[in-house]
């Protein structure tokens, strides 16, 4: 994965944290608690600035960012907001460049819907 996926994908998480109106903080503990046994409260902090330098660091694994995308769509809050979980299918049937612009119109009508 290129520099500019890892800053795409971040981007899009803070994106639909803002949409659902959870802070990074608030987010980085409900995965915390759902990966881990034990909440101890220096853990936990700890964790919330580890998960806001995910978000920021280009040397970011794509699978982790993945991973926090996967579980935002299962929380709570994205469910009262009524979004559905994006989906997306890439096969060969069409090359790079229409690729490239459906996804940036599709993007651009998300944030004007949003």
């Amino acid at each position: 994965m290129s520099k500019n996926e890892v800053f795409e994908k971040q981007a899009e998480i803070k994106r639909w944290l803002k949409k659902i109106g959870l802070s990074q903080s608030q987010f980085a503990e409900l995965f915390y608690d759902e990966h881990h046994a034990t909440s101890l409260k220096e853990e936990v902090d700890t964790y919330k600035e580890k998960f806001k330098k995910h978000l920021n660091r280009p040397s970011t694994k794509i699978e982790l960012l993945e991973s926090y995308l996967n579980f935002l769509f299962t929380t709570e809050k994205f469910r009262e907001g009524g979004f559905f979980k994006p989906q997306s299918t890439s096969d060969d049937i069409l090359n790079q460049e229409i690729m490239k612009l459906m996804k940036k119109v599709s993007k651009e009508l998300t944030e004007k819907i949003s």
